[in-house]
């Protein structure tokens, strides 16, 4: 996957507010029996997307020591089908930061919107479990990217 330039959004019918997007194909492994693809490539085209977005807004390298995005809810609505061979882009974007949590929202397009995902992320010492304040370097980075992002207050509440 390679990350696109905003240039190429018109031609697959991105729609507005987006910033970041990944190109991929979608591959034979990708799809059913019945020729669709597969619920689960949408989330692992997600989350290719996630962690390129978030290289590029400079968070280190995750290792056990390091802090790291850990999942807390998610959910995708499909749109429209696609098969083997087509040719999407995925956009993500941050929505809403707190203090060790943020908000992503992400979009297939193919000749328009195909599906549209979300989740929440909180950043956690993996080899602790403890939750740690976003940087603020990496939140200065989301919110140059994506503007229209609300910032929780401080006290903002967990995720369900």
């Amino acid at each position: 996957m390679v990350v696109v330039q905003a240039a190429e959004f018109a031609r697959f019918g991105v729609g507005s507010g987006w910033a970041f997007a990944i190109g991929h194909r979608v591959r034979w492994s990708e799809c059913d029996p019945f020729g669709h693809a597969n619920h689960r490539a949408y989330f692992e085209w997600f989350e290719e997307a996630r962690n390129r977005y978030l290289e590029t807004a400079e968070l280190p390298a995750l290792s056990a020591a390091t802090p790291g995005p850990v999942m807390a809810e998610t959910g995708i609505r499909y749109l429209r089908p696609l098969a083997y061979g087509d040719e999407i882009l995925v956009t993500a974007r941050t929505v809403r930061l707190g203090h060790t949590s943020f908000e992503m929202e992400y979009a297939v397009w193919r000749q328009g919107l195909c599906a549209e995902g979300r989740a929440v992320l909180i950043l956690v010492v993996n080899a602790t479990g403890e939750k740690t304040p976003l940087p603020e370097p990496l939140r200065r980075a989301m919110l140059a990217r994506d503007p229209d992002a609300r910032e929780a207050g401080r006290n903002e509440r967990a995720p369900r």
